[in-house]
């Protein structure tokens, strides 16, 4: 749902009256889903907290408006809607700050952000069975936006991120060995297993129960959380086990894809009259639900959010770099007819950050912001006109530290994805990781650029590089750099190619990311 809305008026009716009947309608309408959750969640709130749940339910929505006269005089459409956001963002700027009137004396706050006062009883006093249905880890702490969030609809709709990460694997699964699966499925419905009802999604179509069953270290907890009985290992090992042993354990790291268009508020701030921002608004409608689409139905993700020229999605790994494609030529695609007249139409960039499926949610979205942020401008390129209409990746290992890479749309024949997918596909068949760490290193080794380093260390460094991609390991013949989409000129400055090679460096340890992630065949196959 949009979170701003802008409206051309006729001068009879009054601007004052129109914006106090749409906030009441928005405070009656957030007033309802917090009564509802409340009632919900009746079993683990505490009983002094009506004070504190009013204050936290009324203050949580800020609801700003401002009205201006189109005056053709004064510059017509386009100068009232600069003055009416000047107005708006003002107010914003003058934001009112009031304490909390309202507290619980000695309760803990929001497990969340701490920034509230938490609303539930003591954990030995809330009510068990709501516990599991919505998921409520012992000691959790929530204030009541987030008893809303959590309690305000079905929670067997929301799907687990680990059912997103492993929804690769499992459709490989569902091909190369459905009685496997079959079995687990039975399985994991026999013994309580949480259920994820979204009967819409493909990522869960192969099994729709919390995939942490897959994970073997994590069964004791799955069961212990859900109060199942049965013992852990003897379930997970004749119900997961024989699944793991046909295909190799899935790759534990998910995508957070987060998108942003480029420049749009100048096309804005450059339309004309309300009729042209309508054209642009339309066009903005339709991207949303392609988004959905080819985030849900095309790559096994799903979609958090999509509105505008924004989107938050998270994405099995394999399906990440596709998806990201497809979404900037969907971008590109709607928006090129709504901007004719323009001298360059939005761009999209993308970030994808990639991190550990036990990471918090809120750790992970940091990452996909952080990649977002990176597609944008790459701080280390400097101002060279390369900013924005970019793809930025950045891998959080939870062994290797953290890796970076950017390349905008237009590199690499316009084809940044195809080189990854290119260079994953070499790691796995001409080019060992062994190669790539040993230029890595070799590259420290060698002195940083800056003023005296002269044209004799780009020899030495180069001669080092295509000595070590030449070594045959196998008795086949080695890729050429040109091959591994590494350019080698002796005619460049030392400082140049030193970041050329680290540049490569780092693409090729992104995409033997990629490469892990990619499900392998069944052992059976592999074996004959």
């Amino acid at each position: 749902m949009a979170n701003k809305l802008l409206a051309e008026v006729p001068v009879t009716q009054d601007p004052q009256q129109l914006v106090l009947i749409t906030r009441d309608a928005v405070f009656s309408r957030w007033g309802a889903l917090a009564d509802q959750a409340r009632a919900n969640a009746k079993g683990l709130l505490a009983l002094d907290i009506d004070a504190v749940w009013t204050e936290q339910i009324e203050t949580f929505v800020e609801f700003l408006a401002a009205w201006v006269e189109v005056d053709p005089a004064r510059g017509g459409y386009r100068e009232a809607r600069r003055r009416v956001e000047a107005a708006i963002t003002g107010r914003k700027n003058l934001r009112d700050f009031p304490a909390w009137q309202q507290q619980r004396l000695g309760a803990p706050p929001s497990s969340l952000d701490g920034a509230r006062v938490s609303v539930l009883a003591d954990p030995q006093r809330r009510d068990v069975h709501l516990l599991r249905r919505y998921r409520l880890a012992v000691g959790e702490q929530l204030d009541a936006i987030g008893v809303v969030k959590r309690c305000g609809g079905n929670p067997d709709q929301f799907v687990p991120i680990v059912n997103i990460a492993f929804a690769e694997w499992l459709s490989r699964a569902r091909e190369q060995a459905p009685l496997l699966l079959k079995q687990l499925l039975h399985a994991c419905r026999d013994v309580g297993i949480a259920q994820v009802v979204r009967g819409d999604l493909p990522c869960v179509s192969p099994l729709p129960f919390d995939a942490s069953v897959l994970i073997p270290s994590r069964w004791q907890t799955v069961l212990y959380e859900l109060g199942i009985a049965a013992d852990p290992q003897r379930w997970g090992e004749q119900a997961v086990r024989p699944l793991l042993n046909r295909l190799d354990e899935p790759y534990p790291y998910v995508a957070c894809l987060v998108a942003d268009g480029d420049r749009m508020g100048a096309i804005l701030d450059g339309m004309a009259s309300a009729d042209c921002h309508r054209t642009i608004s339309r066009a903005l409608a339709k991207f949303p639900q392609e988004a959905r689409r080819i985030v849900e139905q095309e790559h096994l993700g799903s979609l958090v959010y999509a509105g505008g020229d924004d989107v938050l999605a998270f994405v099995p790994l394999p399906r990440a770099l596709a998806c990201a494609q497809a979404l900037k030529n969907a971008f590109s695609s709607i928006m090129i007819d709504a901007c004719i007249g323009q001298s360059a139409g939005p761009t999209l960039s993308i970030g994808i950050g990639i991190g550990h499926i036990m990471d918090g949610m809120g750790d992970l979205l940091a990452l996909g912001r952080r990649a977002e942020r990176l597609a944008k401008r790459d701080e280390a390129e400097g101002d060279r006109g390369r900013d924005r209409n970019g793809l930025g990746i950045v891998i959080d290992k939870r062994s290797g530290g953290t890796l970076r890479w950017r390349a905008r749309w237009d590199d690499w024949n316009e084809n940044p994805v195809g080189r990854l997918l290119n260079d994953a596909a070499l790691l796995g068949e001409r080019l060992s990781t062994k190669k790539v760490h040993e230029i890595g290193t070799a590259l420290r080794r060698f002195p940083d650029p800056g003023p005296g380093l002269d044209g004799s260390w780009t020899l030495v460094l180069l001669h080092d590089v295509r000595r070590t991609i030449k070594r045959s390991e196998t008795g086949e013949a080695a890729p050429s750099p040109p091959q591994l989409g590494l350019e080698l000129d002796e005619a460049t400055e030392y400082a140049v190619a030193h970041a050329r090679i680290d540049g490569w460096v780092r693409r090729m340890l992104i995409a033997k990311v990629f490469a892990q992630a990619e499900p392998k065949p069944d052992r059976s196959q592999r074996v004959a």
